[in-house]
């Protein structure tokens, strides 16, 4: 197990473990470059048969993830080797799976059952189609989480495999009984294992289906799957349908891909009996009336341009309601608007755009259960699948293409999919090409697990230059632009020349947002990103350089600088009702918090100003109590700080209470205080103080002193006795 506080490939800080199984453990990290949560799974390898065996599924796993897109399907970043034990750095998955959900609620609703089938479905469709295809092969209630946020995370690689034509025998028999397919043990006269293919994976989603909707586990007797209506009358017998097509023993009988089955769920209600019965009435009227249509066409022709006319109004009419639905923080409402306006005329950018924007405002907008009115992968994905296929030339449309590849670079860190569509940008367009040219270059460089840093920052340097000569203080790509380029200088400052560079480019940039006089951008939330990068800068230039001119200099600045991010992020922090640093609450402000105001201390410390290190730990205690999940870590250093001011003192504590007396005070007072903080006695920092501190709290330096005392004199009185003889 490893401990919390652990620094993995120095940048990866273990937080807390969050699952484990037989023979692996997940840990909630931290990449302390990007401030970004990760998952983390431990395996060890012990040399074991069963370990191997898992190690191999792992590699399989992570050479399928490594190479996905798409918004259902988790991500694989970084896989280490440790000294034996292999970590495997992957999306943070929160939420529960539909089993525990199934287990406490039972059935779910038919209308949310649909919704997860889509997606499902769209994320099978995607690993069907990758070169060469995957088989999922295990989908099961257990195997997808649902997000806080809505929708829903396929989970568990392991026993997938990629298809692979030529091969005449798939040995393996892998799946969970009851929803595996006939195929994965046996054919449906149970002779011996043959090929899994697509269809094996949309037989397991029909029985996942199956169990979802009707509460009924196929693993439990009576081990068989009935019509769903069956079991309650009230569903749809159009979705009774599509779950008995997809899991039919004979896979040819079934839908033949995942395509199909995502038409047939988009359009269950279409398959109902009553409807077809509503329908057979309407063909008849239809048959009747049908000279009169002809008749009606000759005159749709004439009135073409009046058409046209009507087709512009409405999808202005859309776009207005749903600016009226932003305007009141309805953005569900809004985002429907939104998508009837494109759906209606998919040539223009504008209701595209008004329709990522919705998504990235809700996703912004956090309860304090951490939940959100709209998901933005659920958002992005839907513009995705618009332009995949081509809908009303979208996939050539430059300024839909940049939005999305810029939503998926700075609100999500999806360099890969960025890269995608920056490269579908047109170079030659006036707006967007240079734009899309170095985002895609950048972007490249960044979806690599090993970045070449050199050619990277050449090309950021370049882009920095770019975006101050060719955009004025009133044009909102070039803040946006500063925030990317802050960005990428704080996480690569360690290169040679970027951290002097990178200290000129953010000062201009705040230079240039001061004069910005727009309404579109919230210059809070770039201001704010901008002083939390010249934090990191100036930090950085404090602790390489021996001139102690620029050291307190570099300091000061760190200091001053955090005074501009506490403003901001008390402005933030009352943006968002609810939200607050300290209590029991666990929310990025918190990390934030914690994690400017010790570098604020540390900065202090720097320059050697002891009342004001004391006075920032203190008010870091006081903001955020002693419920914190942060709280130990800063007891901990509020600690260690004072115990190494006495250090470099003297380095025996037994001479502290005479050399540093009003010091120890203030490490008593410490201590006592952090007796009772939460996780206290799981820190570190603060064990290894421990012992030390407690000696000199119970007095037992002053009896060790009173004997050398008692002993001093002792060997005086000798002296003096042997003079007198």
């Amino acid at each position: 197990m490893t401990k919390e506080g652990t620094v993995l490939d120095g940048k990866y800080e273990i937080w807390k473990e969050v699952g484990r199984g037989g023979m692996s453990i997940v840990y909630l990290a931290r990449d302390n470059r990007l401030n970004k949560q990760w998952a983390v799974k431990e395996i060890k390898n012990d040399g074991s048969k069963s370990t191997t065996t898992l190690l191999k599924g792992l590699e399989r796993e992570a050479n399928i993830l490594k190479n996905v897109d798409h918004p259902v399907l988790p991500r694989i970043v970084d896989i280490i080797n440790q000294e034996g034990t292999i970590y495997v750095v992957m999306d943070f998955i929160e939420g529960t799976t539909i089993q525990d959900r199934l287990k406490k609620e039972g059935a779910q609703p038919q209308d949310l059952v649909i919704e997860w089938g889509l997606q499902l479905a769209s994320a099978l469709d995607y690993l069907h189609n990758m070169n060469p295809p995957v088989i999922y092969r295990d989908m099961k209630p257990s195997n997808v989480m649902i997000k806080p946020e809505g929708g829903v995370k396929l989970i568990d690689f392991g026993t997938a495999k990629e298809y692979i034509i030529e091969n005449n025998a798939d040995t393996t028999a892998l799946g969970t009984r009851g929803y595996a397919a006939p195929e994965q043990f046996g054919d449906s006269q149970g002779r011996g294992i043959y090929k899994t293919d697509a269809r094996t994976d949309i037989y397991n989603l029909g029985a996942t289906l199956y169990h979802i909707v009707t509460g009924k586990n196929p693993c439990e007797p009576p081990y068989e799957m009935k019509p769903i209506r069956e079991w309650n009358p009230a569903l749809s017998t159009g979705l009774e349908k599509i779950i008995l097509k997809c899991t039919q023993p004979d896979p040819n009988d079934r839908y033949q891909n995942c395509s199909e089955l995502m038409y047939a769920l988009e359009h269950y209600t279409e398959l109902d009996d009553e409807y077809k019965k509503k329908n057979k009435n309407r063909l008849a009227a239809f048959v009747a009336t049908s000279v009169l249509t002809v008749a009606a066409g000759v005159t749709s022709l004439v009135g073409y341009a009046g058409m046209q006319q009507i087709k512009l109004d409405n999808y202005n009419a859309y776009i207005e309601t749903g600016n009226e639905y932003r305007a009141e923080g309805n953005y569900v409402a809004a985002a429907e608007e939104y998508k009837k306006a494109f759906e209606l005329d998919g040539s223009d950018a504008e209701a595209y755009d008004k329709y990522i924007q919705v998504y990235v405002d809700a996703s912004n907008e956090i309860r304090v259960d951490g939940s959100t009115d709209l998901q933005l992968e659920t958002g992005l994905n839907v513009v995705a699948n618009r332009i995949k296929a081509g809908h009303d030339s979208v996939n050539k449309n430059d300024q839909v293409l940049y939005k999305l590849a810029m939503t998926y670079f700075d609100e999500l860190g999806d360099y890969k999919l960025a890269s995608k569509y920056f490269n579908m940008i047109d170079p030659d367009d006036s707006n967007y090409g240079e734009l899309g040219q170095y985002y895609g270059s950048v972007s490249r460089l960044l979806s690599d697990t090993n970045v070449n840093a050199s050619e990277l920052m050449e090309k950021i340097d370049s882009f920095a230059i770019y975006n101050q000569n060719e955009f004025t203080n009133q044009n909102d790509n070039k803040f946006i632009n500063y925030k990317t380029i802050g960005r990428i200088y704080a996480t690569y400052i360690a290169e040679d020349g970027v951290a002097e560079n990178a200290d000129k480019i953010m000062n201009q940039a705040i230079d240039d947002l001061e004069e910005y006089t727009g309404t579109t951008l919230d210059t809070n939330d770039y201001f704010y990103s901008y002083y939390e990068n010249l934090i990191v800068i100036n930090e950085y230039l404090a602790k390489n350089t021996d001139n102690e001119n620029l050291k307190e200099q570099y300091n000061t600045a760190v200091i001053n600088y955090t005074e501009e991010y506490l403003t901001i992020l008390n402005i933030k922090l009352a943006e968002n009702e609810g939200i607050t640093i300290g209590g029991e609450s666990d929310n990025i402000f918190n990390t934030s918090y914690y994690n400017v105001m010790s570098g604020k201390a540390d900065a202090y410390a720097n320059i050697g100003d002891y009342d004001n290190v004391i006075a920032t730990y203190e008010e870091i205690e006081a903001t955020l109590g002693k419920n914190n999940a942060l709280s130990n870590k800063v007891y901990a250093d509020h600690l260690d700080y004072i115990y190494s001011y006495c250090v470099d003192i003297n380095q025996d504590p037994a001479n502290w209470k005479k050399m540093c007396a009003s010091e120890v005070e203030d490490l008593l007072a410490i201590y006592e205080e952090g007796q009772d903080v939460k996780d206290m006695a799981t820190n570190r920092t603060w064990n290894k103080r421990k012992d030390t501190v407690d000696k000199l709290a119970k007095g037992l330096y002053d009896e060790e002193e009173k004997t050398e005392d008692a002993s001093d004199a002792d060997d005086q009185d000798d002296e003096a006795g042997e003079m007198g003889e």
